[in-house]
């Protein structure tokens, strides 16, 4: 039977999971506290939501993309 390799992580891989990755909105928002809520949305507006974030480059979570439609209403109405 022929022995397996054991591979050994790199040094620095404690480094890079420590520091993360985020959006720089989303490092803005991180400092302050959050609240967590319940949300009721008709399917039919979670599809539309679905299609327009799948348009944009790169990924980007259902909840991102709706904090900033949040925050581009309340830049409008402020």
């Amino acid at each position: 039977m022929a022995e397996k390799s054991v591979s050994r992580r790199p040094q620095d891989i404690d480094a890079v999971i420590s520091r993360g990755g985020s959006s720089a909105s989303l490092q803005e928002a991180s400092q302050e506290k959050e609240r967590i809520f319940n949300l009721r949305v008709p399917e039919s507006l979670v599809a539309k939501v679905d299609a327009l974030r799948k348009r944009r480059t790169g990924k980007i979570s259902r909840n991102t993309w709706i904090l900033e439609a949040i925050e581009d209403k309340v830049a409008r109405e402020s």
